[in-house]
């Protein structure tokens, strides 16, 4: 499970310029306060030594807000902390995904009925770090844009990389086993055994 805030993103700033740290800020719509991130971590590559805006470019597709195709009420982001602090999971604008230019209630019912929606290969922002108030946070937008600012800082050597690369999943592991814990000592198994 993860939060999950990005149709909410406005804008940001992103900062990898010091070796082993990204630093910054998120807007959302809705919140008063900025989200401040401070990550202990690198961005992916090419990301990796740059600061960088982030900006929304497409307003998020039409959607039903009352409640989500499956019948759920939308997510409840009141809980998400303006103080980030923690560690980068996955921060690269590189990631390239299908992107699908219809609701998301038409994409299910395309292929609910065996239909195979059209789409084009998208880059896209993927932001992920593990906060030490809120536990993983995820945003996957193409509807965010990213634009450098400056001269890169440095670029990360095949080594270093590595090394950023096993610190992501290990803290993915951690936080895997912390959610594995926290279910398994929920209030209906205590009341089981």
């Amino acid at each position: 499970m993860a939060w999950r805030p990005e149709r909410l993103v406005r804008a940001g700033e992103l900062d990898n310029t010091q070796l082993g740290w990204t630093v910054g800020w998120l807007e959302l719509d809705g919140f008063e306060d900025r989200l401040e991130l401070k990550l202990a971590g690198n961005c992916h590559p090419d990301l990796a030594g740059w600061k960088f805006r982030i900006k929304r470019v497409m307003p998020a597709l039409e959607k039903d807000y009352e409640k989500d195709y499956d019948g759920d009420p939308p997510p409840d982001y009141t809980g998400i902390s303006p103080d980030q602090s923690g560690h980068v999971g996955d921060i690269t604008a590189d990631q390239m995904v299908k992107h699908f230019d219809i609701p998301e209630r038409e994409l299910v019912e395309r292929l609910t009925a065996g239909e195979k929606p059209p789409y084009t290969w998208s880059k896209c922002l993927y932001l992920e770090w593990f906060s030490n108030r809120n536990g993983r946070v995820v945003v996957q937008s193409t509807s965010l844009e990213v634009q450098r600012i400056g001269e890169r800082a440095f670029e990360l050597t095949e080594e270093q990389w590595q090394e950023q690369h096993q610190q992501n999943r290990n803290e993915m592991n951690f936080f895997m086993t912390q959610l594995g814990d926290a279910l398994g000592n929920s209030p209906e198994e205590e009341g089981n055994e």
